[in-house]
């Protein structure tokens, strides 16, 4: 297996150390398995190795508790072995997976997932996979997408903004480039000549022309 940003995993979480996490709820979600790692780019940045882990690799992953405390909510950062990890979930398998039209953003899913193929994530990914309220009234719906040419993320682009206001919330969509780096849709809809590029290594500025290239 390899692993990439926004893929959802499970282990062993018993064999992580979770002595830093205060809230006693959380951390039974965690060693219970309920709650998945999500593949996050470590905290030290480096360009070694491609835009992946892999099963010889250390994983780094972060923990998103479902219940808000004092109005924020918790999180937690570790790493696993990626010869430990016994499932992946990617954002392109969400959509196949049944869900209750709970929320906002998961009516707003329904309705592009009827249009076009993309991959979830985020809270709306999370809610999906386990079932538990990580959704709300004004969640964000995250996108993320690949081999769309330009003028499908065009169309996709006008949809999203079109949801958006029906559905009173936002929409955040990202580009999955062919090199491994994430682009924002919305910004890459702008003039700008250069966009930033989220890798799972580090993080660049891409040029537009390379941009186009690896669509």
């Amino acid at each position: 297996m390899i692993f990439r940003r926004h893929d959802l995993v499970f282990s062993d979480w018993k064999k992580i150390n979770t002595s830093l996490i205060q809230n006693e709820d959380f951390k039974e979600l965690i060693l219970k398995n309920i709650i998945p790692g999500i593949v996050r780019r470590d905290e030290i940045e480096t360009t070694t190795g491609g835009n992946y882990y892999s099963e010889n690799e250390k994983v780094f992953i972060g923990f998103v508790h479902p219940f808000t405390q004092d109005g924020r909510r918790l999180r937690f950062a570790s790493s696993v072995s990626g010869n430990k990890i016994t499932k992946l979930i990617t954002p392109y398998e969400i959509p196949n997976f049944r869900f209750e039209e709970r929320t906002p953003s998961l009516k707003a899913l329904s309705h592009i997932i009827n249009e076009y193929n993309v991959g979830v994530w985020g809270s709306t990914s999370l809610e999906i996979v386990t079932g538990l309220p990580y959704t709300h009234d004004k969640s964000d719906l995250d996108l993320i997408v690949k081999n769309f040419n330009q003028k499908e993320l065009i169309d996709l682009l006008k949809t999203c903004n079109e949801v958006e206001i029906s559905h009173g919330i936002k929409i955040d969509t990202e580009i999955h480039l062919t090199s491994g780096y994430g682009i924002n849709l919305k910004e890459y809809a702008s003039e700008s000549d250069t966009l930033l590029g989220k890798g799972l290594r580090d993080v660049v500025l891409i040029e537009r022309e390379t941009v186009e290239a690896y669509l």
